[in-house]
């Protein structure tokens, strides 16, 4: 694998390249003085797989730009362009990416003329596969990248001799978060070539919601069904109808169903709908509160912990596949692309069942993607799979027919205490649990759904969607604030969080756990400043990282309006990783830090 990466500037342009085998990098600058090695650049792009960061929509065209002879201050244009919103278009082409290369407006009515130039690479653009899309500076924060740079030279300066060495090396430095990146998308990119030679099409470049659009286009184009994109105009309304399956006893959601029979659901201007306002106010229920909303129902707990006593059993109920078995029974589909989106839709959901009752890890993994990555693009005026109605029904229909089972739950001596979605958490007695699981069971028999049991010792609650669920075996599942890890979340005092689930889990003294911690990767902050960072006079640049010392006085403010960067009191900027761990961390702040996450879930020290 060859990992690309290009600065661009008016008087000069680079072209990195990283062998990931041998680790070695080539440089291929165009400049006065310096031609652009085409015949090389060329070569290895044919010879080899590369691969990039946002690379299909920005790093490639301009390379092609290069390979095509455009000059400096073309490709600078080019570049500008493409910053800006140009028309630079990707397509596939025989499993490879094709890139199109036309000349630029400005200069086809300076040259009179138009040159295209079509090559033909296999590129890889990793930007669209992490969920929680990012900048590639914060994937390498939360990666723990060794140095963190910014772009050290203004986008419009002129290069000089002295210069090109410092863009050099802040071009290799990308390359190497680029490879860390890669290393860890390497399972989805893998998994993304065996559904790519399944259904004969390229899907290393797209995200989740992309690959279910291109699979189930691919299987509805099969049985010749138009899959154009429709249009709904803004203001469209519509109604909703109940479910036979939902039924209450409890006249306080008897009154909710009319409610939302009784209301419009409006398309807005972004193509979608919002919750009308009669559905906002939240539902009180058994002593718990509920909130309605478009993507799902939510509880609304907050500081709570919950400890099963002896005589006690504390357990998650979730539904298996709750959405899509939601579509498959109320029979919802996009009217545009007829009831056989149902058959499709269904041969997607049956297939991955049966691939994971066979241990088909491979298939049952790439279905998954599908089914869950298709649900989004349902609200997404973008795309083929648009269906505004589809998903309030899909989604109103979850919602009661989970208030349904809370009900119920509760009716036979049962109280919940969590729900979120697709499941609830139950707290009972012990010799209750024969009921509660028989109320279950009948839910099931009334519906098309299977029930996943999960139990749990404690669960210590911030709010829904900050929690810490402990198993019986003392094993832990975080959500929010009490995950750990990942790329799709900030690191943020990690070493007060992991104090925090010691002394909830273990009761481990709070220093114990900061004190002996001797890696910097806990103690730090990531976090992106827009506009740029500055502190004590030194410009950090958009994506920074800090620890918090004893050393250090003030704050880090933005560059744009000196505002105070929130929790940066004491903060030293740690964008370069130290050999050893620094001598001046501020242990208290992160004593206190762990204290306040344990107090705000209801414990008290």
């Amino acid at each position: 694998m060859i990992i690309l990466d290009c600065e661009t500037y008016k008087n000069y342009f680079l072209v990195s390249m990283l062998d990931t085998d041998s680790g070695k990098i080539r440089d291929f600058e165009l400049f006065d003085g310096q031609d652009f090695d085409s015949k090389t650049v060329s070569a290895i792009l044919k010879k080899h797989t590369t691969l990039g960061f946002n690379s299909s929509n920005y790093d490639m065209p301009l390379i092609i730009a290069a390979l095509s002879g455009h000059n400096n201050a073309d490709i600078k244009q080019i570049s500008d362009e493409i910053i800006n919103g140009g028309s630079w278009v990707t397509r596939g082409e025989e499993g490879l990416i094709t890139f199109f290369v036309e000349t630029p407006k400005w200069e086809i009515h300076q040259r009179r003329k138009m040159i295209k130039e079509y090559y033909h690479f296999d590129h890889i653009d990793i930007m669209p596969l992490p969920i929680g899309q990012a900048s590639l500076k914060i994937y390498g924060g939360r990666l723990h990248a060794p140095k963190m740079q910014e772009l050290p030279i203004e986008p419009n300066a002129l290069i000089n001799a002295s210069q090109r060495a410092v863009l050099r090396e802040y071009c290799h430095n990308d390359l190497e978060v680029t490879r860390l990146l890669y290393e860890a998308l390497k399972p989805q990119i893998e998994l993304r070539e065996k559904m790519g030679a399944q259904y004969g099409i390229d899907l290393r470049s797209n995200s989740d919601a992309q690959i279910a659009e291109s699979v189930i286009k691919h299987e509805l184009e099969a049985k010749d069904i138009d899959c154009t994109r429709p249009t709904v105009k803004i203001g469209t309304k519509y109604k909703y109808t109940t479910p036979k399956h939902i039924t209450f006893k409890s006249q306080l959601f008897n009154d909710l169903v009319t409610m939302i029979e009784r209301v419009d659901f409006v398309v807005g201007a972004n193509g979608q709908i919002a919750l009308p306002d009669e559905l906002l106010k939240k539902i009180s229920y058994d002593g718990a509160e509920y909130q309605l909303g478009i993507g799902g129902i939510h509880s609304c707990e907050s500081s709570q912990a919950i400890i099963a006593k002896d005589d006690e059993l504390l357990f998650d109920v979730d539904v298996a596949s709750y959405y899509p078995y939601l579509i498959i029974d109320g029979k919802y589909y996009p009217k545009h692309l007829t009831p056989e989106f149902l058959t499709v839709y269904e041969s997607i959901v049956n297939r991955r069942i049966e691939a994971k009752r066979k241990k088909d890890t491979v298939t049952a993994d790439s279905l998954k993607i599908t089914v869950n990555g298709s649900f989004g693009k349902f609200g997404s005026k973008y795309s083929f799979l648009y269906s505004p109605d589809l998903l309030i029904n899909t989604t109103l229909t979850g919602q009661l027919t989970l208030l349904m089972l809370i009900e119920r739950i509760t009716l036979a001596g049962g109280s919940v205490k969590s729900a979120n979605t697709d499941g609830i958490v139950i707290l009972c007695k012990r010799d209750n649990v024969q009921a509660i699981r028989d109320t279950v069971s009948l839910f099931e028999l009334d519906t098309i759904f299977n029930m996943e049991y999960t139990e749990y010792r404690a669960l210590y609650s911030i709010n829904v969607n900050n929690y810490l669920a402990v198993k019986p075996n003392g094993t832990t599942k975080g959500k929010g604030q009490f995950a750990i890890g990942g790329l799709a979340k900030n690191p943020t005092n990690t070493i007060s969080v992991k104090a925090a689930i010691a002394y909830l889990t273990k009761k481990t003294p709070i220093k114990d756990t900061i004190l002996h911690c001797q890696d910097i990767r806990d103690f730090i902050t990531l976090r992106t400043v827009q506009g740029g960072a500055i502190k004590d006079g030194v410009l950090l640049g958009k994506a920074i990282r800090w620890y918090h010392s004893t050393s250090e006085q003030g704050a880090i403010h933005y560059a744009k309006n000196n505002n105070k960067v929130p929790k940066s009191d004491g903060a030293k900027p740690v964008m370069d990783y130290p050999d050893t761990l620094p001598t001046d961390i501020d242990y208290q702040f992160y004593i206190q830090e762990a204290k306040n996450i344990i107090k705000s879930t209801g414990v008290s020290l």
